[in-house]
C-alpha cells in the first residue's frame, strides 16, 4: 500500500508539473508570438528588428539549450522539425521530446498503480510516448485543411486586387492582410522574404515547405509561369477559384457519405478494448485467464490482429481521393 501511495504521489507530481508548465506557456506564448511577428512585419526599420533579434542572446547559453544539444547528440530530434513547422505548434524540439518522455513515465505509473498486466503497461507507455507526435500530426492535418479552405477566398482577393489596379506585390500584401491564419501569415512571411532579396520562386518554394498543399502548389506555379509569360492573371485566378470551390464541394459530399464507415472503424477498434477493460474491473479472475492459459494468449493475439486488420481495411475503403 505504501508503494502505491509513493507512485500516486509521483504521478500527481509529474501531471501537475506538465499542466503548470503548459499553462504558463500558453499564458506568455501570445505575447512572445506577437513580438516575433512584429519583428517580421517591420520592414522599413530593419536595423531595429535586428537589434530586437540580438537582444535575447542569453537564451543561447540557457540550460534548456544545453540539454537540447545533449539530447540531440543521442537522439535525432531534427526529424520532427519540419512537422512542427507545418503544424503551427509553437513548441521547440526539446519540449516535444520531454513531453513524450513524461507521458511515457506517467502511463507506466498508471499501469503499475492499477495493477495492469506488464504487457499492457508497456504498450500503454509506448502509446503515451507517441501521443504528442499524433497530436502534432493532427494539428498539421487540421492546419493544412484550413489553408486549403482559405485558398479560394485568397484567390478571390487576389483577382479583385488585380482588377482594382494593384501590382503583384501589392496583391500579395492584400492577401497577407485580409486572410486569417494560417494562409495569411504564411503569405506575409513569403512577402517579407521577397522584400529581403529572396527571389519569388524561392519564397514560394519555402511557402510550400511550410504549407505542403497540392492546390496551393498549382496556384503558386501558375503565378510563377504567368509572371514569365504574361496574360490576364485576374481571369486566370477567378477560373482557379471556381475550380477549387467545386472540388471543395465534392470533398464535403464524399466526407458526408463516408462518415458512417469512419464511425464503424472507430467502434470496432474501441469496443473490444473497452469490453476488456470492463471485464478487468468487474471480474478480474475471469479476465486473467486470457494471460494464464495458452488458448487465452492465442485469442488475445488473434483478436489484436483482427482489430488492426478491420481498422486498416475500413480506413482504406472510406479513403477516397478527390
Amino acid at each position: 500500500m505504501t508503494n502505491h501511495i509513493i507512485y500516486l504521489l509521483l504521478l500527481t507530481f509529474f501531471t501537475t508539473t506538465v499542466i503548470f508548465k503548459f499553462a504558463l506557456s500558453q499564458l506568455f506564448e501570445k505575447t512572445k508570438y506577437e513580438k516575433r511577428l512584429t519583428k517580421y512585419i517591420d520592414i522599413n526599420d530593419y536595423r531595429r528588428s535586428k537589434k530586437d533579434k540580438e537582444a535575447p542572446q542569453y537564451l543561447e547559453n540557457s540550460s534548456l539549450k544545453i540539454i537540447s544539444k545533449g539530447i540531440e547528440s543521442v537522439v535525432n530530434l531534427s526529424k520532427h522539425e519540419q512537422l512542427l513547422t507545418q503544424s503551427g505548434v509553437r513548441r521547440s524540439l526539446i519540449e516535444l521530446f520531454i513531453g513524450r518522455v513524461m507521458l511515457f513515465i506517467i502511463c507506466l505509473l498508471i499501469g503499475y498503480f492499477l495493477e495492469v498486466h506488464v504487457i499492457f503497461t508497456i504498450m500503454g507507455g509506448i502509446i503515451g510516448f507517441h501521443l504528442p507526435i499524433i497530436y502534432v500530426k493532427k494539428k498539421r492535418k487540421k492546419r493544412l485543411q484550413m489553408a486549403s479552405n482559405q485558398l479560394g477566398e485568397a484567390l478571390g482577393t487576389m483577382a479583385n486586387s488585380l482588377r482594382a489596379g494593384f501590382s503583384f506585390m501589392q496583391t500579395l500584401n492584400m492577401v497577407a492582410k485580409e486572410v486569417e491564419e494560417p494562409l495569411g501569415p504564411e503569405f506575409l512571411k513569403a512577402l517579407q522574404e521577397i522584400n529581403y532579396g529572396i527571389t519569388v520562386e524561392e519564397a514560394f518554394h519555402n511557402l510550400l515547405e511550410r504549407l505542403p498543399d497540392k492546390e496551393l502548389e498549382i496556384v503558386l506555379n501558375t503565378l510563377i509561369i504567368q509572371r514569365a509569360t504574361g496574360g490576364n492573371l485576374a481571369v486566370l485566378l477567378e477560373t482557379m477559384q471556381e475550380t477549387i470551390f467545386d472540388r471543395s464541394r465534392v470533398k464535403d459530399e464524399v466526407k458526408t457519405l463516408t462518415a458512417q464507415g469512419k464511425m464503424s472503424a472507430m467502434i470496432i477498434t474501441i469496443l473490444p478494448l473497452a469490453l476488456a477493460l470492463y471485464l478487468k474491473f468487474v471480474n478480474p479472475e475471469y479476465f486473467q485467464l486470457l494471460f494464464t492459459h495458452p488458448l487465452g494468449w492465442a485469442m488475445v493475439i488473434m483478436g489484436s490482429i483482427s482489430i488492426m486488420l478491420g481498422w486498416f481495411f475500413i480506413s482504406k475503403i472510406v479513403q477516397i481521393e478527390v
